[in-house]
């Protein structure tokens, strides 16, 4: 064989030996892909949402009704707020990547304030109004409303994926059938949730929650800002925070001690007035005035809600 014939035999080879590494680094990948796990579903449930408007929560099926158009003037300050309309009240068509702005917390000065009311309110009034992914997260710890309100059992949620770093928040709680919010509860008791909230892995999480689903809203009922250090240490993650005041009621003092706490993580704070007594002829958004307050001796079944947490 000639030296030009060897050097033809040897490009051959190693073309085919090429070839033949391409293809069986090829079928690894396939391979390994192949074994990569599913992503799970969260569980689906059903809400009696004629129970809930019942109840006193938001009512798809009653547009104009008073906490409807509050709702709805909340909604747009606040979706102006995070870039998610523009002026004109128009969707933005994309928004910027790195920065959605899409993390909503709710807190107050001390509990019975309704802020639980409020963030569970604006999470049904986003996903089935402006029909916008909602996720509504239950971070109140020491004191969790959000699994009662719904009706829903006990699970797996937030404080599990941050002890356990292989849990994945998308995986957990519930999709709610016929709409677009999700509901993930407050998960396994912790005895100090600050020091959890507080951690790098907490930081990634939130992170994650953000980034997965950059068009979706997350809503964060958090505690009270001066029963427990949680809610100051959640208001890093947060792009807007919505500071929830009953009024005539929770002291002048009180609510600046509790903003000014805030402030000092995060400035976007913005205040809702809570059970806003308004004059005949008068208009108000963002009171909640007329909700009934819980009656211990009715039936469970027939309970109104309240606006109290």
């Amino acid at each position: 064989m000639s030296i030009v014939e060897k050097a033809g035999a040897n490009v051959l080879k190693t073309t085919f030996s090429k070839k033949a590494k391409k293809k069986k680094d090829k079928d690894k990948t396939e391979t390994a892909e192949e074994k990569l796990p599913t992503p799970r579903e969260p569980e689906m449930a059903t809400l009696d949402f004629a129970q809930l408007a019942a109840q006193g929560f938001y009512d798809a099926k009653d547009p104009s009704s008073q906490l409807a158009l509050e709702l709805r003037a909340v909604k747009r300050r606040l979706l102006r707020r995070i870039g998610y309309l523009r002026a004109s009240g128009d969707r933005q068509a994309f928004r910027t990547p790195g920065k959605q702005r899409n993390i909503i917390l709710v807190t107050s000065t001390r509990a019975g304030e309704g802020k639980t009311f409020t963030a569970a309110n604006l999470a049904l009034s986003f996903a089935l109004e402006d029909n916008i992914e909602t996720l509504l997260v239950d971070a109140d710890f020491a004191r969790p409303k959000i699994r009662a309100r719904f009706n829903l059992p006990a699970a797996a949620g937030l404080a599990d994926c941050l002890l356990d770093k292989n849990l994945d928040a998308e995986e957990l709680g519930w999709r709610v059938k016929d709409s677009k919010l999700r509901i993930l509860a407050e998960g396994a008791r912790v005895d100090r949730p600050t020091d959890l909230f507080a951690t790098a892995d907490s930081q990634r999480l939130w992170t994650g929650i953000a980034m997965a689903q950059p068009d979706r809203l997350v809503i964060i009922d958090a505690p009270p800002v001066l029963a427990t250090t949680d809610a100051v240490v959640l208001a890093k993650y947060a792009d807007e925070i919505v500071f929830v005041v009953e009024a005539n009621s929770t002291p002048e003092s009180a609510v600046a001690a509790a903003i000014d706490e805030l402030i000092d993580v995060n400035p976007n704070v913005s205040i809702m007035l809570n059970r806003c007594q308004i004059g005949a002829g008068g208009a108000h958004y963002g009171s909640y005035e007329y909700y009934d307050r819980a009656d211990s001796g009715e039936k469970p079944e027939t309970k109104k809600a309240s606006s109290k947490d």
